[in-house]
């Protein structure tokens, strides 16, 4: 006998919803197995080129030098500006360096993500000071 397209309709509902449930539960395995080896081998994401990670820096990095190149291309068309003052905001230098990439953090504000990674995977903060 042949089904009806609402029966089919319902079998491909129920069918789908124990796919999503196995898939759901396949993950959960994959993601522990991953985290287990990732700690072991002490990697972060940044460590493994992600592409989320990597996408993330050079986009900001393609962000930077575009905004850099329009500022550069303003000031050549503008004449200087008279400086009215000393800017009151005072550069702080770096307190913490990063030994493989050589990023510097002077400890205000967030914490750079090298540094977050770095601490999950185990080290301490004070191994980043630059003495």
């Amino acid at each position: 006998m042949k089904k009806s397209y609402k029966q089919l309709m319902n079998d491909i509902a129920q069918m789908t919803s124990t796919a999503n449930k196995i898939r759901k539960e396949e993950i959960a395995h994959v993601k522990k197995a991953i985290q287990s080896k990732m700690a072991e081998y002490q990697l972060s994401l940044h460590d493994l080129g992600a592409a989320g990670v990597a996408a993330y820096a050079s986009a900001r990095k393609s962000i930077s030098d575009s905004k850099a190149a329009a500022g550069k291309a303003k000031a050549a068309t503008k004449a200087p500006a008279k400086s009215k003052g000393k800017d009151k905001r005072s550069v702080v230098k770096p307190k913490y360096k990063h030994a493989k990439s050589g990023a510097t953090w002077s400890g205000r504000g967030k914490t750079p993500r090298w540094m977050a990674d770095e601490i999950k995977a185990g080290k301490k903060r004070d191994s980043f000071l630059i003495k």
